[in-house]
């Protein structure tokens, strides 16, 4: 089965678990495009053998594309790191465990629902709890109800038989997981089911809260815990890319869980780029090499770029712009090959400029102020 051309780990170890208006979606990781079902009564067992799931095995089984993976195909294509690729890497590598004939998960991505203290431009009222006032302003026939955070609707209490073959669990968006107690309820049904000395965890952080003792203590009975800290960009542009955090707070946590954190971990930078930052890039990459290359025992913390979907996300730019984008990264590789990756076109940028003004002009900001020298090359 793994030399199948489709052939990706995820599909056979992993289950990705969504809090979504008061229901209960599921899918292959967090990296589907979508859901492949939606419930309100959701058992992890069912989801696991679900007619849904399997269908996605049978297609990789006759050599099919999966519709929902469009986005590791595409960045496999331009030579880019993808989740299938690190997956391949964490099971192939890390856990050196290739089985796929199983009976329950052996990885949940795990999104706690949309409680978070951030509205960041890349979002929405789906995975932010902060969104909803401007949601409203932007659509004010809609009921934001579905959208308000609702604690009980968590997975919280799981058949333990359910969580034994369990070795990677990954909380991360919508909302900021380190704010509610959820990540801590899963890890202690885990202790409870196995205990936690070959289980690997992940999070992905905004970078506004730090934790208590008792987290810290219980993260050191894991085998490994990543942070993935957000960080689209830098000074007031951070500001104005994820309103409502403040660079300067954000980076004193940083530092806290640099000196605080058990040995047993490693940090990551996330790097959402498109419309709002691609400019940016450089500085960016500045940044993390004057500060954060590596943890206090010497591991690599490693950049990731990750492209922005929705709204914001930038496919094209023209003749001019990508000439002025490729002589002021010449000298970064990587930054060469997501320019690269973009098509050369006359077409306009309208309908960015379109949505990027409609949420100025309800929160009272400029795109044009913040990022005066990459305004201009838009337009």
């Amino acid at each position: 089965m793994k030399d199948k051309k489709y052939f990706c780990y995820e599909i056979y170890k992993n289950l990705a678990i969504r809090s979504l208006n008061g229901q209960i979606g599921y899918s292959p990781c967090s990296y589907y495009d979508g859901v492949i079902k939606i419930t309100t009564d959701f058992d992890l067992s069912k989801a696991w053998h679900s007619p849904e799931h399997n269908q996605l095995k049978l297609l990789i089984e006759n050599d099919q594309p999966i519709p929902g993976c469009h986005q590791c195909y595409r960045e496999e294509s331009h030579g880019l790191a993808s989740r299938w690729k690190s997956s391949k890497q964490l099971y192939e590598d890390f856990h050196q465990d290739t089985n796929i004939d199983l009976t329950s998960p052996q990885s949940i991505d795990y999104s706690v629902g949309n409680l978070c203290n951030l509205k960041c431009l890349i979002c929405g009222p789906e995975n932010s709890s902060s969104w909803l006032p401007d949601y409203q302003k932007k659509y004010p026939l809609t009921d934001i109800n579905k959208f308000k955070y609702d604690k009980h609707n968590q997975i919280e209490t799981l058949d333990l038989a359910l969580l034994m073959n369990v070795k990677n669990i990954h909380f991360h968006g919508g909302g900021e997981p380190l704010m509610s107690n959820n990540h801590v309820t899963m890890l202690k049904s885990i202790k409870e089911a196995k205990g936690l000395s070959d289980v690997r965890v992940f999070y992905n952080t905004n970078g506004t809260q730090t934790v208590s003792q008792s987290v810290l203590d219980l993260w050191e009975e894991c085998k490994l815990v990543e942070l993935y800290f957000s960080i689209d960009d830098i000074g007031d542009r951070f500001n104005y890319q994820r309103t409502g955090a403040n660079w300067n707070q954000v980076i004193q946590n940083i530092k806290w869980f640099v000196n605080n954190m058990p040995h047993n971990h490693m940090f990551n930078i996330n790097c959402a780029w498109g419309y709002l930052n691609l400019y940016y890039l450089d500085e960016i990459e500045d940044w993390y090499q004057n500060n954060l290359t590596k943890n206090r025992y010497g591991d690599t913390v490693n950049l990731i770029y990750q492209k922005v979907i929705g709204d914001f996300s930038i496919n094209h730019v023209s003749k001019p712009t990508k000439e002025v984008l490729l002589n002021k990264f010449s000298n970064r590789p990587r930054l060469i090959e997501l320019v690269n990756s973009l098509t050369t076109s006359a077409e306009s940028n309208s309908f960015f400029w379109e949505k990027i003004n409609q949420i100025d002009s309800i929160r009272g900001n400029s795109f044009r102020s913040v990022c005066p020298e990459w305004a201009e090359l838009l337009d």
